[in-house]
């Protein structure tokens, strides 16, 4: 069961910016799918969910707790050395963040795919 509508202007805003990654897949059918839309990278094809949150996310742990069902949704999705599975959220002053869901784990990402080091988030955290 959902919680509420799709996020149809965080999924567009989410497409245009996938789109500087790769070649996205967007078809009416995936909108009722585990994922919103599909992103073809070289070598890597990613499934991603969007989803509006109300605050920023401080640890990985967070998006586990808020978004059980949509990680257990993406988790269906079989994992490969060529598959990815994401969550992207973005917060009500447009601030995005990336997460992909492995089978026994959630990191946080940059927005073209590559972890976030450990010493950024520390920094960026005592910004704060």
């Amino acid at each position: 069961m959902t919680r509420g509508p799709q996020p149809l202007m965080a999924i567009a805003a989410a497409q245009e910016i996938a789109g500087r990654r790769g070649t996205v897949l967007d078809n009416p059918a995936l909108q009722r799918s585990h994922h919103n839309f599909i992103l073809f990278i070289t070598g890597c094809t990613v499934f991603v969910r969007v989803r509006r949150i109300r605050t920023h996310i401080s640890n990985p742990q967070e998006i586990a707790r808020m978004f059980t069902e949509e990680i257990q949704q993406l988790r269906t999705v079989p994992k490969t050395p060529v598959v990815s599975r994401e969550i992207w959220v973005v917060c009500p002053w447009k601030t995005w963040q990336y997460f992909q869901v492995s089978d026994d784990r959630i990191i946080e990402i940059q927005c073209n795919g590559e972890p976030v080091l450990q010493e950024e988030r520390l920094i960026l955290e005592k910004n704060r």
